[in-house]
């Protein structure tokens, strides 16, 4: 059972580090999906004016979804310590926060979908 939610965790965490969706960012409505806050930021670097501005504020945006997917992928690993003790409570409170971050975004992680492993997982965990 504990087997079940390492493998929904490294599921949701392999589907989220950045951005993965479609979108029409700023003023010059770039496509931002697949791109890393460091290719926008040479993107910026290579360009003036509002294509700078733009690709700049795109790295900016950029480096706080990666920073939002790190954190929720740190929120799993806790949450995974956590259950595999049996502590099942604070496994739920940690991937709530998981699940909270992968919310400001149009991204489908698979966090909900280790909540629903982890009364199995910490039932037959050691205490």
């Amino acid at each position: 059972m504990l087997e079940s939610l390492r493998q929904s965790i490294l599921a949701a965490q392999n589907a989220w580090s950045g951005c993965c969706w479609d979108t029409q960012f700023g003023t010059c409505e770039v496509n931002l999906n697949g791109l890393t806050s460091q290719q926008a930021s040479l993107a910026a670097k290579a360009l003036r004016g509002e294509e700078a501005a733009c690709w700049n504020l795109a790295a900016v945006w950029l480096e706080q979804v990666e920073t939002d997917a790190r954190k929720a992928s740190d929120f799993a690993e806790q949450a995974f310590s956590r259950a595999s003790v049996g502590d099942r409570e604070t496994a739920i409170a940690l991937l709530e926060h998981a699940i909270k971050l992968a919310a400001r975004y149009p991204v489908v992680t698979g966090y909900k979908d280790c909540m629903l492993q982890l009364p199995a997982a910490t039932e037959h965990a050691d205490h």
